[in-house]
């Protein structure tokens, strides 16, 4: 069986859901895995009270911390830190030889089995279907491209008119978010997350741009969908 972590950065800003999240990785089906946790909260306390209050996790379970107060002198933006919070998990996983990141956001509630059906796609990197946003602005986190020639390249979100791409199979895409995707060691190695101070998107946009860059296709299994019980954050 290939050695998978389940890994996400979170904070505090994050725990209305956090129990419910652990407990939904519990149930996991596949047996060769582990989870990390990456803290980037203000303050050291919610680092703490997480590893005590889950040192009984069935799971194997670590838990790191990016710390913001390292970087205040950058005046560095908590796009930033994620985008540095990121890539501790996917340190984690090159350190520790693990053969797959399930990059999973603790907002996020795929199905007990949703390491063996993205693994299944035998695919470098493909994640499952969720909603972004709220209310009337609500779609689904997937992106595609728009050919214009050979040069000339547009992304556009996935809406209504696109509801028969979701059929069941697996397909190519240029986004699906860093909700629920699985990426194979290969790519971690090639592909780092980042983030340019002042731009409008987050570090997930940059890294599927610099996965394209590279040529490294993405996909996405129209048959998984997760929930996600996002709320408006206020640190941006």
């Amino acid at each position: 069986m290939k050695k998978v972590l389940i890994a996400s950065p979170t904070a505090d800003l994050k725990d209305y859901c956090f129990d419910k999240w652990m407990e939904n990785v519990s149930k996991f089906t596949y047996e060769n895995c582990e989870l990390f946790i990456c803290d980037n909260s203000l303050t050291r306390d919610y680092y703490v009270d997480i590893k005590n209050r889950y040192k009984d996790f069935p799971k194997t379970f670590n838990v790191g911390r990016v710390n913001p107060s390292q970087y205040e002198k950058f005046n560095l933006t908590y796009k930033s830190i994620l985008a540095k919070s990121h890539n501790r998990c996917r340190l984690y996983a090159l350190e520790n030889d693990f053969d797959y990141l399930l990059h999973l956001e603790t907002d996020i509630f795929p199905p007990a089995d949703v390491i063996e059906r993205l693994l299944d796609a035998k695919q470098k990197i493909v994640g499952a279907m969720y909603h972004i946003e709220l209310g009337a602005r609500s779609s689904l986190m997937i992106q595609k491209i728009e050919e214009f020639g050979e040069e000339l390249r547009e992304t556009y979100n996935l809406d209504e008119i696109d509801l028969d791409f979701v059929d069941g199979d697996v397909k190519k895409v240029f986004s699906c978010g860093l909700g629920c995707v699985l990426i194979h060691r290969s790519v971690l190695k090639q592909v780092g997350f980042r983030y340019d101070e002042g731009s409008p998107v987050h570090p997930d946009s940059f890294y599927y741009a610099d996965l394209d860059a590279k040529h490294i296709p993405v996909y996405v299994d129209t048959s998984i969908y997760c929930n996600h019980e996002n709320q408006t954050m206020l640190r941006i």
